[in-house]
């Protein structure tokens, strides 16, 4: 309702009483003129003790708050002063000025439980959100500890059944390499958990400059080659359509994402074929996906990587939690890394502007793709 052209109308003075939000009238020197009942009962004040009083006894921000709510046309909060009340109150307070009446109409709406509330819940929030900091922080910091223990687990472990302390009977060997082999995989699970936390905390470093994506594409696939010819599995590449191309991201957070995809194929396939494909987008697929960094609709800005596994496949309660690092959900009992991969993944290109999608099929196999901008702007 408009209430400048309310109170206009006739028999204003019998309507004035009718509101059911408080109002007042206020000159424009910031003078309370007049109050309607309700008003001065939130209040809790007589129309003799509210009138000629300024605006700012009973408001925090006074006029300044007034012109305020008036220039930008929408309610704002401020904390009052109620006579005989020691407690905290804030109003919502709306304002319209009349200039050719040199007068302001404002309504009052009382919202201190409201308010309390949602202070209350902030408060809570920025205390959890301290603990959690304070916790990341401690865990970032005890992780060289952590790590270098394991590296000398691994270490001996590797020495013994290298023979460095003699020859080994077949069982003992067989708990050595069980032993070293634990150690190696808690490491890589470790790293990855500390990366979350360094970058929960802001505490992880980014170094942009300018590289050759091409050239990293190519010594990516020379260190991954041999590991899938290992497990007898096919492995394709191409990104010829690139041909020399300079990128400005953290190249070695690129190069960690798309290894860290690479694992979770070689980790959680046996056989089939993988593929690692990197190109310009189409322009068809810019103008259907919105993300971040998106800025111009000029496929030259981008990189669209496909990386498919054929013989994996994560299912519908896998894939909605796929980038949610405390969701317990793991049926498949899929190890840890996998999970933290595809969230660090997600982090990481979040950083970079771009985004990340997963899609998996039994008879397709699981295909992620990701965009990044690649031009500095």
């Amino acid at each position: 309702m408009d209430l400048l052209r309310f109170l206009k109308r006739p028999n204003k003075d019998d309507l004035f009483d009718k509101f059911p939000d408080g109002v007042l009238i206020v000159s424009l020197e910031g003078k309370i003129i007049d109050a309607n009942f309700k008003a001065l009962d939130m209040l809790n004040a007589s129309k003799f003790e509210i009138t000629g009083q300024f605006f700012s006894v009973y408001f925090e921000g006074g006029s300044n708050l007034l012109n305020k709510i008036v220039y930008q046309k929408k309610p704002l909060i401020s904390k009052v002063k109620v006579k005989n009340d020691e407690s905290d109150r804030y109003f919502e307070i709306s304002a319209t000025r009349d200039t050719n009446n040199q007068k302001v109409y404002v309504t009052l709406r009382d919202v201190s439980h409201n308010y309390k509330m949602q202070n209350m819940v902030n408060g809570q929030y920025e205390i959890a959100k301290n603990i959690i900091d304070e916790k990341n922080n401690y865990l970032v910091n005890i992780s060289g500890e952590i790590l270098s223990s394991l590296a000398t687990i691994d270490g001996f472990s590797k020495a013994l059944s290298d023979g460095v302390g003699g020859v080994l009977i077949d069982k003992q060997m067989k708990y050595i390499n069980i032993i070293n082999k634990n150690a190696r995989e808690l490491t890589y699970d470790l790293e990855k958990l500390f990366t979350i936390f360094r970058l929960e905390s802001n505490l992880y470093q980014f170094d942009y400059r300018n590289f050759d994506l091409v050239n990293l594409l190519n010594s990516i696939v020379k260190q991954y080659e041999p590991y899938f010819i290992r497990k007898k599995m096919f492995f394709e590449y191409n990104f010829s359509s690139l041909a020399s191309r300079s990128c400005f991201l953290d190249q070695s957070v690129l190069e960690y994402v798309i290894k860290s995809i690479l694992d979770i194929f070689l980790i959680n396939s046996q056989v089939g074929k993988i593929t690692l494909s990197a190109g310009n987008p189409p322009l068809a697929f810019l103008e259907r996906q919105e993300f971040d960094g998106k800025n111009s609709q000029d496929p030259n800005f981008y990189v669209l990587f496909e990386m498919k596994a054929s013989e994996l496949f994560f299912d519908e309660e896998e894939l909605q939690s796929i980038f949610d690092p405390y969701s317990c959900a793991n049926k498949n009992k899929r190890p840890i890394s996998t999970k933290l991969s595809f969230v660090l993944a997600k982090k990481f290109i979040r950083q970079f502007k771009g985004d990340i999608w997963v899609y998996s099929k039994p008879s397709f196999g699981t295909m992620i793709s990701f965009v990044v901008p690649v031009d500095r702007k």
